[in-house]
């Protein structure tokens, strides 16, 4: 799985764009040519089959659409674009996607009563993906790799087979630049998911308490190896809180009726 924005264990997909530096004329270019998306889109559609064919499909509970409809209702990019699908299946494993054609991807797991997350922390992580979407990070990625490895013309699928080989060289200078492009992602759809719970009345707090959750399992012997392309815990957290801080300063927090 290397094109869907995955939230939660990154190993394998292609995640965020880089939001600051990296808008070069060439990846612009790449970013808005829309055989390039229709590249991307295929890509991703085989990975969810593929995915959907390794689990069974679930129907996720009513009010997790409702909260999707409202976060979506919140944004004006996203009111603009096409529409946004949720689609579950059957894991005990906590974890989220998000692919840039409108499709947040969650696991049972979400709404299980063992993992016994909040609507407020629910509505988090669908934010979080709904940031990506906003964004089409999974585009600005791909596009940045093939200006990364100078082969603008490489087929997106190549680029990534190509970069996943740079990951688990420590000392390639191409695995850090996409690291920091990860992470500055993941930090800013942290940002962007918590003025969009604000803006539907929804608790900011939530994504940072289910960051802390989540994130507290313990990484796969393969992300430690390939090392994580989101952001170290404490750092993000931090930034979450702060960021919280400020939604809540701008506007105190309205509980949703």
């Amino acid at each position: 799985m290397n094109s869907m924005v995955r939230f939660f264990q990154p190993v394998g997909l292609a995640l965020a764009g880089l939001l600051v530096g990296a808008a070069s004329a060439a990846q612009g270019t790449c970013v808005q040519d829309p055989t390039r998306a229709h590249e991307l889109r295929v890509l991703d559609e085989i990975q969810i089959t593929e995915l959907m064919e390794r689990h069974e499909v679930v129907a996720a509970p009513r009010r997790l659409h409702t909260m999707l409809a409202s976060l979506v209702a919140a944004s004006p990019k996203l009111r603009q674009g096409p529409a946004v699908h949720l689609l579950a299946y059957e894991d005990a494993e906590l974890n989220a996607y998000a692919a840039d054609h409108g499709m947040v991807i969650l696991t049972s797991a979400m709404w299980s009563a063992k993992e016994d997350l909040s609507d407020d922390e629910l509505a988090a992580v669908m934010a979080h993906e709904l940031a990506h979407i906003e964004g089409r990070d999974s585009l600005v990625e791909a596009c940045a790799n093939l200006q990364r490895l100078g082969q603008s013309a490489m087929r997106f699928e190549d680029a990534r087979d190509r970069m996943a080989l740079e990951m688990f060289n420590p000392r390639s200078s191409l695995a850090r630049q996409a690291q920091q492009q990860l992470h500055a992602q993941e930090h800013a759809a942290d940002v962007r998911a918590i003025e969009l719970l604000r803006r539907v009345g929804r608790n900011p707090q939530a994504m940072v308490s289910v960051l802390a959750k989540i994130h507290g399992t313990t990484p796969s012997a393969l992300n430690l190896l390939m090392g994580t392309t989101h952001p170290e815990l404490r750092t993000r957290l931090a930034q979450a809180q702060a960021a919280v801080d400020a939604a809540n300063q701008a506007r105190p927090h309205q509980p949703v009726k």
